[in-house]
């Protein structure tokens, strides 16, 4: 039997990641009888009593990641301790469980029935992130007992739209008869067509006759509203394309409907947005949709006449405008100046390093040459779903992709049934969406990038990634901020309170396409304003002063953090190293022209050494 290591001995001196070594080495060294816990002197700082506070986040991580069912009880109990834990750990601590949960099936061996009290009403009103957070770890754990809670919160009318969605999520998991029931329950009888569509996502896993059915039917009772084809069509869509017989199942109910175009098309996007184009279900949405089924790669010949007509008559200037559509999703999968999606290209210098022909072919048949490091593979699970997407990192215990939305998707090792190598994410078929002189002006565009002038390499430090906040509060846009409302709901807000917008090739971010979007627009200090607030973020490697240039069409203000807040196009900063956001309040112009741009200069004599954080 190893040695075991006298914690007590060197506990007043211990730090965490002395502790942390000490549980790698037993849990390295530990003979066949003493394989109870990998986090040993972990279980024990945690339970002495004398673990600081800041350092409680650091262990909670660790017992989560590498404990067993009884240490993880240990975190559970904590958990069921009020004031123990700050509400933004009791978050992330039950994000962990659920992580444990997924990738490596364990969970608390005691009584769990506490997740009830943490999806309550109660906890809803207060503390909605932890309830979102529960019904996530509950949908793990396949809890039964949650059921009628999420079936109620689902129905509920004063819910909001993103507790239903997760509330319908969890039913989806738990996947018993009870739920199942639920489901069908919203599918048929919820007044939300959004609702609906999340519950017939559910349904694809048991019953795809029924799915199918109830997806034709809401798919032709009449106009779905634009946020209904832009939230939940495509979800929807998502759920029958990651079931072998799920394409199938869809168009044969879909044969018998009557598509209004605009659903049609709408459904017809988003299967080439994520790289599908099942024939059997796109000739039924292409025929609805009035447009030609898929037509077979273009020939040679067919090629030199194309690229004849892109030589002569392309207008890149238009080309961008298209590149740029949301229909095409372009910026989902490709980036310019790093800024964009990951799953496919950079195409920054494209053009100035592949001759014409090339950019046609690829666009019009985009399996023709795929790179290694952006073919897919395809993962076909146990529960009978099927997910595509690049390998990004794997291990032992979990597969990491990168699906088409840009998302990263983690799947335990576990649930794979089985791997096949698959094809770009980018489908032939996409520019049927396009007139002949869109796909000529498009490939001109992509032709320019590269080449000296206007689309050549950008040398400016400007910022082509920005992040628009979603549904921005009154606090931020009925007036000028308070500092404490730029700390609360830009700085200190994450992710999924953002969404990535996009510089055009020259910097400067095209206003009007945020306009009229009701996810990223908030009413100003007058009836008529629409205010979007953005933030750029520049990671400062060495410290100095900084200078902000913008040129803008629109009146704004902008803050470097949470500074003094500026109205000029030009100032000056010192910026400390290390991570940085750019912040601008934008009132958007009524007019179809107006553009923002940033750009960032050392003055004169500054050591100020920085780079903008670009990416998706």
């Amino acid at each position: 039997m190893a040695a075991r290591c006298r914690f007590r001995d060197w506990l007043p001196a211990a730090s965490i990641a002395l502790a942390v070594a000490c549980c790698l080495c037993i849990a390295a060294s530990a003979a066949a009888d003493e394989p109870a816990s990998a986090v040993p002197a972990l279980m024990k700082l945690l339970e002495s009593g004398r673990l600081p506070e800041q350092r409680l986040p650091a262990v909670m991580e660790m017992v989560c990641n590498r404990g067993n069912t009884r240490d993880l009880q240990v975190v559970w109990d904590w958990l069921g301790t009020p004031d123990r834990m700050s509400p933004e750990l009791q978050r992330k601590v039950l994000d962990w469980l659920t992580d444990a949960a997924v990738t490596r099936k364990v969970r608390p061996d005691g009584d769990l029935s506490l997740i009830n009290r943490w999806i309550s009403v109660d906890v809803g009103h207060e503390h909605p992130e932890l309830q979102e957070a529960a019904i996530r770890l509950a949908a793990a754990w396949t809890d039964k007992s949650v059921v009628p809670q999420l079936r109620d919160l689902a129905f509920a009318g004063d819910t909001s739209a993103e507790m239903r969605t997760t509330a319908i999520a969890g039913l989806s998991a738990i996947d018993d008869v009870t739920s199942q029931k639920a489901l069908r329950l919203l599918a048929r009888d919820h007044p939300s067509n959004l609702a609906k569509m999340q519950a017939i996502s559910g349904i694809t896993a048991f019953d795809l006759t029924a799915a199918a059915a109830a997806a034709a039917a809401v798919m032709s009772q009449g106009k779905l509203t634009q946020v209904e084809l832009d939230q939940g069509l495509g979800d929807m869509i998502d759920a029958f394309l990651q079931r072998p017989a799920g394409p199938t199942h869809l168009a044969e109910a879909l044969q018998t409907s009557r598509l209004s175009k605009d659903v049609a098309k709408s459904a017809l996007r988003y299967m080439y947005s994520v790289g599908r184009s099942d024939a059997v279900l796109s000739d039924v949405l292409s025929v609805a949709a009035g447009i030609q089924v898929d037509s077979p790669p273009p020939t040679a010949e067919e090629i030199g006449r194309i690229v004849a007509e892109v030589d002569a008559h392309g207008d890149a200037a238009r080309g961008e405008a298209i590149f740029r559509r949301k229909d095409l999703n372009c910026m989902k999968c490709h980036s310019i100046n790093r800024a964009g999606g990951q799953i496919g290209p950079d195409l920054s210098a494209v053009g100035g390093s592949s001759p014409t022909e090339y950019i046609v072919s690829s666009i019009l048949n985009p399996n023709l040459a795929v790179k290694e490091q952006y073919a897919t593979r395809i993962f076909y699970l146990e529960s009978g779903k099927l997910l595509t997407g690049i390998v990004v990192d794997r291990d032992d215990v979990r597969v990491a992709i990168r699906d088409a939305h840009g998302q990263t998707v983690t799947i335990p090792v576990a649930d794979i049934d089985e791997e096949a190598e698959g094809q770009t994410l980018m489908p032939q078929g996409l520019t049927k969406f396009l007139t002949s002189d869109e796909v000529i002006d498009l490939a001109k565009f992509v032709s320019e990038l590269g080449k000296p002038g206007r689309y050549g390499i950008q040398h400016d430090k400007t910022i082509q990634r920005w992040q628009v906040r979603l549904h921005p509060p009154r606090e931020l846009t009925a007036e000028v901020p308070h500092l404490e409302s730029l700390r609360q709901y830009v700085l200190n807000s994450d992710g999924q309170d953002w969404q990535s917008v996009y510089g055009t090739v020259s910097g400067a971010l095209p206003l009007p396409e945020l306009r009229g979007d009701a996810n990223v627009v908030g009413a100003g200090e007058s009836p008529l304003e629409q205010v979007a607030i953005l933030r750029g973020e520049i990671n400062v490697k060495t410290a100095g002063p900084l200078t902000i240039h913008i040129d803008s069409s629109a009146s704004f203000q902008s803050w470097f953090n949470s500074d003094e807040q500026h109205d000029r196009t030009q100032y000056t900063v010192s910026a400390a190293a290390g991570n940085h956001y750019l912040i601008a309040r934008v009132v958007l112009p009524v007019s179809p022209e107006g553009y923002f741009r940033l750009h960032i200069t050392t003055p004169d004599g500054s050591p100020a050494e920085f780079e903008i954080v670009a990416g998706s």
